[in-house]
């Protein structure tokens, strides 16, 4: 028997832990606002950041500041990658080693990496990153290990699978594949990575790389387009909250990166 979800996803929208606090919120500030307790500039001012914090925190906001992140490649049926680049996103730590499991991001870049992979079996896959802060707890290379289990599962062989221990962060992925004695500026390289997090990464890698493709891991089931708006997509939702904060994170990471090299 299959059970029906009884309750619509428009009334579930209406108990999103996010909006009615924005609610009793903006209804405290009209409160002080009408009894001009506050300068005009300081009421004015609040209202403003009242309505931005709103507005940041609805999906259709998030879909657009995505958007111009998300410039994957279009691989052309002539090419082919000798190396597949996959970026770590961070593991969870457990109480023991055994127990480490790979956050959601990396769990998914791995996915499309093998899928990759599959279209291209000759390719290797190299596992980049060392999760800063866990130097203490795990050995560099617990990050890579728990990504090459994982594609070991869906049928890479050991022999395909490469670790990059040492990186820590986008920059240094692409520095440590430029300083690798097995790439050249011209190896035709598949850098798989969270459809947010492409542009940053082609940015860095193209810098010592030119024969590169950008592949987003995202599922396309959970992908949204303009197309898919409707008014939920402008009430406030915890999810919508979490990708624009990533979202705007990646920004600064942008504005930044120059700066780095």
């Amino acid at each position: 028997m299959t059970l029906q979800n009884p309750v619509p996803d428009v009334f579930r929208d209406l108990v999103e832990p996010l909006w009615l606090p924005l609610v009793v919120l903006a209804a405290v500030w009209v409160a002080v606002f009408r009894a001009r307790a506050l300068s005009r500039r300081l009421r004015v001012g609040g209202a403003v950041a009242l309505g931005a914090l709103w507005f940041v925190a609805t999906p259709f906001v998030a879909l657009v500041l995505e958007t111009p992140l998300a410039v994957e490649s279009t691989i052309e049926t002539d090419w082919q990658p000798d190396y597949i680049y996959v970026l770590a996103a961070g593991f969870d730590i457990g109480d023991s080693p055994a127990e480490d499991s790979s956050g959601l991001e990396t769990t998914r870049r791995v996915n499309r990496a093998v899928m990759l992979w599959r279209d291209y079996p000759t390719a290797t896959l190299v596992m980049a990153g060392n999760q800063p802060g866990a130097e203490s707890l795990r050995p560099a290379d617990q990050q890579g290990n728990l990504m090459r289990e994982q594609a070991e599962r869906l049928g890479v062989p050991t022999e395909s699978i490469l670790i990059d221990s040492v990186s820590t962060n986008t920059n240094g992925h692409a520095k440590v594949a430029r300083d690798a004695d097995f790439l050249t500026p011209t190896t035709p390289l598949a850098i798989v990575t969270s459809d947010f997090h492409l542009r940053r990464s082609r940015r860095e890698f193209s810098r010592f790389f030119d024969n590169l493709r950008m592949v987003g891991s995202d599922p396309a089931i959970t992908d949204d387009s303009f197309g898919d708006l409707s008014l939920r997509s402008f009430w406030p939702q915890v999810d919508a909250l979490r990708d624009t904060t990533t979202y705007l994170r990646e920004y600064v990471a942008l504005a930044l990166s120059d700066l780095r090299n």
